[in-house]
């Protein structure tokens, strides 16, 4: 029993390790027309009324499967591989990604890698099993390679970060499908083309009065951001509990058992756009205030006085 209450502390955060090298978001720098359409506001405004979000999902839903389906089906060199109509996981996708946009499940990076991982997991564990068995025998255990292939898929996505139910769909079908097990290591290629062509239909759907992602890769900071003092501060979040803070000497600094969901991640990074911005316009409102109190000193005319005119 003492392993298993060990186990009960072991945590892995990948972010611990990816988020100090990934490069801070340059959206804030392109045109507004351009960064609007990549889910870029300088001030978050609330969601739009659930009727006008219930049109825009269906709008978001309907064009993002059916250029999905239009790929697949007029791709001459998709279709030499035999593919389904539609993948049906996607439809599973669409949900997330045109209705409940806000969701940390249907964000880009969720969206994007846990399609791929699971989908390479479900041909992974398929061909695994085809090494052992004749496909003939294979066909009575496709259940159980499904099944492995779930369980694993949704092992990894766990582990980096990447959960997104409908992956756990493709995992099994790539197992469970005979028409996908043909298609092989292509299915996995097949899955992100699809991945990213409904993420291209969200980014232009979704924001048309709504937005749209909510992040790209995480809601914390990522890289080095400079400081006022012309140092460098490293923020990443700590997979123990605890959120770390280390300067460009690599100076650490730690704050134990404070853990942030990702709702909580986003409130306190709104919260620390605002100070900022406060603090800026407390800085300039200073400036001003020096400005003009600055006075020019005139020698006044007037005989035996020594006083300067302002």
């Amino acid at each position: 029993m003492p392993l298993l209450s060990r186990a009960e502390r072991w945590d892995f955060e990948i972010d611990k390790y990816l988020n100090r090298i990934i490069p801070a978001s340059p959206l804030h720098r392109l045109p507004a027309p351009v960064s609007r359409f990549l889910g870029y506001r300088k001030e978050d405004k609330p969601d739009v009324g659930n009727v006008l979000a219930a049109f825009y999902s269906f709008l978001g839903a309907f064009c993002g499967l059916a250029v999905v389906a239009a790929v697949f089906n007029n791709v001459e060199s998709i279709r030499a591989k035999h593919p389904p109509a539609l993948i049906a996981s996607f439809g599973a996708s669409a949900i997330l990604e045109y209705n409940t946009l806000r969701s940390p499940l249907g964000q880009p990076r969720n969206a994007l890698l846990g399609h791929t991982f699971s989908a390479l997991v479900g041909v992974g564990v398929t061909k695994l099993f085809l090494l052992h068995h004749q496909p003939a025998d294979f066909e009575p255990m496709r259940w159980i390679a499904g099944a492995v292939a779930c369980g694993l898929a949704s092992a990894v996505m766990l582990l980096t970060g990447t959960v997104h139910p409908p992956g756990g769909a493709s995992a099994v079908l790539a197992a469970t499908s005979p028409e996908i097990t043909e298609m092989g290591w292509f299915f996995v290629g097949l899955v992100m083309l699809g991945s990213v062509l409904m993420l291209g239909v969200g980014l232009v759907v979704n924001n048309i009065q709504r937005r749209f992602p909510v992040y790209w890769w995480t809601p914390l900071e990522v890289g080095r951001r400079r400081r006022r003092d012309g140092s460098e501060e490293e923020v990443r979040a700590d997979g123990k509990g605890g959120l770390e803070f280390a300067d460009e000497e690599g100076c650490e600094k730690r704050r134990e058992g404070l853990a942030l969901n990702s709702e909580e991640a986003r409130l306190l990074e709104a919260l620390r756009k605002r100070l900022r911005r406060a603090e800026a316009e407390v800085e300039e409102s200073a400036e001003t205030a020096r400005s003009s109190a600055e006075v020019t000193r005139v020698p006044s005319h007037c005989a035996g006085s020594d006083r300067s005119a302002v």
